[in-house]
């Protein structure tokens, strides 16, 4: 800003005397100091908007899964509407191929009814596949229940167990707040992911398996069955990506396998109990009930090596 002389000036409040502005660059002032007050007023709310922990139903209703089906790739959108009996095939082809392609293949398994039916169709084919737990410490109790009982009807032969080498819940709580986008990421990060991704190291996996599928989310939508990583490098297989909740839930109906009790609680998909509620609402989509922040923090979580 350039000094003015007193003629036909104003004086602008705050300022010393000895500083004038003509009448245009008063204006000027004036509308930058509204513009960039409803700027802040914005983005305030928005990132209020972002920590909030309750579910809309704009974004977590029941057209969500149509928004994921837009974002699938073709190849895999091809498939979802298969019947059942098709999709298992292709299931069990994707299996076979990976075991066929990769020298050291693993499993995760969650004790979720997604991982559940994969796991079920991968052991037929190969009954002695590693397979990896991971323990936040705070799975709902039911969970490590079920993942035990599990282990012992199915005869597990290889059932590794990762988790942190420290409890660090309370320390992100004091630190971002209980459930809020960067507490989410801390906790998942060092609870979860680090974990995860130590286990894929040490058991040298060239392969991992695990049941995502497209519906579920939209990060999840863009997948691809055979996707490379590189921190470790290994290839993650996604052999039920075209699988509905539905499908899901008549595979296990028709193994006679049962499921997780967590579900008849009202919960319709499993995390932890930091960050899953009850999803008792028939309008709103599948994953509801879990942690906001992290469905909305998901592209990042799975740029770190998440699911």
């Amino acid at each position: 800003m350039q000094k003015t002389g007193c003629s036909g000036g104003r004086r602008l409040i705050g300022y010393r005397n000895s500083y004038m502005f003509d009448g245009s660059t008063v204006r000027f002032l004036y509308s930058y100091v509204i513009i960039m007050s409803l700027y802040i007023i914005c983005d305030d709310m928005d990132e209020r908007g972002k920590n909030s922990t309750k579910a809309t139903a704009e974004e977590f209703g029941s057209d969500r899964t149509d928004r994921c089906i837009d974002l699938m790739r073709p190849e895999v959108r091809a498939l979802l509407d298969l019947p059942l009996e098709q999709k298992i095939k292709k299931s069990q082809e994707i299996i076979r191929q990976a075991f066929k392609k990769y020298k050291t293949v693993g499993v995760g398994f969650s004790g979720g009814a997604d991982s559940e039916a994969m796991l079920h169709m991968i052991m037929k084919i190969k009954h002695d596949v590693p397979i990896l737990f991971v323990d936040t410490r705070y799975e709902f109790p039911e969970t490590f229940v079920f993942v035990e009982k599990l282990r012992k009807e199915w005869d597990f032969e290889s059932l590794t167990t990762v988790r942190a080498g420290e409890d660090k819940v309370e320390e992100f709580k004091r630190k971002y707040g209980a459930g809020t986008p960067k507490f989410t990421l801390a906790f998942n990060k060092h609870h979860k992911i680090d974990p995860l991704v130590r286990g894929i190291k040490t058991l040298n996996f060239d392969a991992f398996m695990g049941g995502i599928r497209g519906v579920e989310h939209e990060e999840r939508a863009k997948e691809s069955i055979f996707s490379p990583r590189s921190n470790p490098k290994h290839v993650r297989v996604h052999p039920i990506l075209f699988w509905r909740r539905e499908d899901v839930r008549e595979y296990l109906k028709r193994n006679k396998l049962e499921h997780n009790p967590v579900y008849d609680k009202g919960y319709t998909s499993l995390g932890s109990t930091l960050d899953t509620t009850p999803n008792k609402d028939p309008n709103m989509h599948e994953r509801a009930g879990r942690g906001v922040a992290r469905e909305r923090i998901m592209k990042r979580l799975r740029a770190l090596g998440y699911n």
